[in-house]
């Protein structure tokens, strides 16, 4: 597995981690879509779920591109994600709570994907890959915009 690691491209590890950062956003989405009551959040987070599927199929479709498959995240892996919308609805499942927890996810995943394209640039990731990430950091940062409507 380690000499599989050391074959892999700059694009394909970084398109790995992008593919993962937007499956991890459409389960996130899916999960919390159950809890939301208000109708126009509703629809705001399916817009979003899609926006999240769209990047990972762009990003699965480029990984295909390269002869590589994308890595799915494990159900070990979703559970503290799961876990923590579970806590966090128990007790206030608000419109104003929902949107405060995605626009935490949505920062956490513009912090994530801001240290990733620094990296990348320093190991020689191609443009139209960091592209993808710059795209997506500009999805996440727009998503913060529509849930401060909802706070």
């Amino acid at each position: 597995m380690a000499e599989k690691q050391k074959n892999t491209s700059p694009d394909e590890m970084f398109l790995q981690d992008l593919y993962k950062n937007a499956c991890m956003g459409t389960d996130s989405v899916t999960t919390i879509l159950g809890k939301a009551k208000d109708e126009k959040l509703r629809c705001e987070l399916t817009a979003q779920l899609d926006g999240y599927q769209n990047f990972a199929n762009i990003t699965r479709n480029k990984l295909t591109g390269m002869s590589a498959t994308a890595k799915e995240i494990t159900a070990f892996a979703k559970i503290p994600a799961e876990l923590s919308i579970m806590m966090n609805t128990m007790v206030n499942s608000s419109t104003s709570k929902i949107a405060e927890m995605m626009i935490n996810g949505s920062t956490m995943g513009i912090i994530d994907l801001g240290k990733r394209v620094k990296q990348a640039q320093s190991e020689g990731v191609s443009e139209d890959v960091v592209k993808i990430a710059n795209d997506m950091m500009s999805f996440e940062e727009d998503n913060i915009q529509k849930m401060k409507t909802y706070l």
